[in-house]
């Protein structure tokens, strides 16, 4: 079996072209990694090198499981380079969670002209009104609290008149879209009622364990719905909604944002406006400096709950992405694991040290007791 050293993948990783490799699924890995394993001899005279970019440990440490991962041989002008092992049903570990960012929002008042405003100022101060989250999920428990599994959080973090002693400070926010799933193992949304309080609705029906679930909340206006279906159609949906209220417009956060270039002017006075007389302003996850956290909380998501197809938009029906696999035209998405040049490129760059595309822990390379390299490991859990 021809393998290539260590050293060989650090000189040469920066000379293939993205369209240079070849992949060929393995059919029998077990049976190829049996082989690979008999023929080690022992490492324990010599000392694994430690290299920031990835974690290099003993091919007889590889495990694979035939219901759920995938080998495949990576070659390039016909000389062996590695196998790679991933998950039938991953991210890309590269590219976890993409803000897709896009110029000339619609910044003013009601939304119809063009103004100076960026992705953050738009999806925490107009379009916070409709949230549309989901993605696939495999839960094997429920679960320990109400905030272990939070999908998506959006606070009301400025009310100005619409509640006056609403202060800007985090003990006095209330949830605005805030999805999770509870105790017992249901899709539930809590959102603020217009009168100041609080509603959670749940689905009936818990989440099914040990199997792909697609998870899915929506909020329009003053309505929310949950909801998860399975592959074979068992599905359970929730809603609730701010009911027997009618204030006016202008204090209304559920109808129209605010302009985002005026300051908020809470008390009414005589310099406020239709523009800032109750201005409202939605925290987000995805704005901000909360974005880099963001990315690493979905990705401990998707290490416990395989997560898959994930994204955030609005006015998505429910369900109705459940079987799209490319999410690019969402404004928050995760990127799907594309076995390609460019992957590989990357792997072979984070090998040779320069580069840091995976995170500490999202590559693991098995090697024989020579330093080849067996396998790159980019499975998720």
């Amino acid at each position: 079996m021809q393998k290539l050293i260590l050293i060989t993948i650090f000189l040469v990783s920066m000379l293939f072209s993205s369209d240079s490799f070849t992949f060929k699924k393995v059919d029998n890995p077990k049976e190829i990694i049996s082989e690979i394993i008999s023929k080690k001899q022992s490492l324990k005279s010599k000392q694994i090198p430690q290299v920031r970019a990835y974690t290099p440990l003993p091919i007889d440490q590889f495990v694979f499981d035939s219901n759920l991962d995938e080998l495949t041989s990576v070659s390039s002008g016909g000389q062996f380079l590695f196998y790679l092992a991933y998950n039938k049903n991953q991210g890309d570990p590269t590219n976890f969670l993409i803000k897709n960012i896009s110029e000339n929002y619609r910044c003013d008042y009601d939304g119809t002209n063009e103004a100076n405003c960026n992705f953050d100022l738009y999806h925490t101060r107009v379009e916070y009104a409709l949230n549309s989250i989901g993605g696939w999920f495999y839960f094997s428990g429920y679960p320990s609290s109400n905030d272990d599994f939070i999908l998506i959080s959006r606070m009301n973090s400025q009310r100005g008149s619409v509640e006056p002693l609403m202060l800007d400070i985090s003990s006095y926010r209330k949830p605005h879209f805030k999805v999770f799933v509870d105790t017992y193992g249901k899709l539930s949304v809590t959102f603020t009622l217009v009168t100041g309080g609080t509603q959670t609705v749940s689905t009936p029906q818990a989440i099914p364990l040990n199997t792909n679930v697609y998870l899915q909340a929506n909020n329009s206006g003053i309505n929310y719905e949950v909801g998860w279906t399975t592959l074979d159609g068992t599905s359970s949906r929730a809603s609730g909604s701010h009911q027997g209220f009618s204030i006016p417009a202008d204090i209304d956060e559920h109808r129209v944002g605010r302009n985002t270039q005026k300051l908020c002017v809470s008390d009414g006075g005589g310099n406020a406006t239709k523009e800032t007389s109750g201005c409202i302003t939605i925290s987000s996850p995805f704005v901000g400096q909360e974005f880099d956290s963001s990315k690493n909380e979905y990705k401990t998501f998707s290490k416990y709950h395989r997560m898959t197809n994930f994204f955030w938009d609005y006015g998505v029906y429910m369900f109705s992405d459940m079987n799209t696999t490319n999410l690019s035209n969402k404004p928050i998405y995760q990127s799907s694991l594309s076995i390609d040049g460019n992957l590989i490129n990357k792997i072979l760059s984070d090998l040779s040290g320069a580069t840091n595309y995976f995170d500490n822990g999202e590559l693991r390379v098995y090697i024989d007791e020579n330093y080849n390299v067996i396998v790159a490991d980019i499975r998720a859990y």
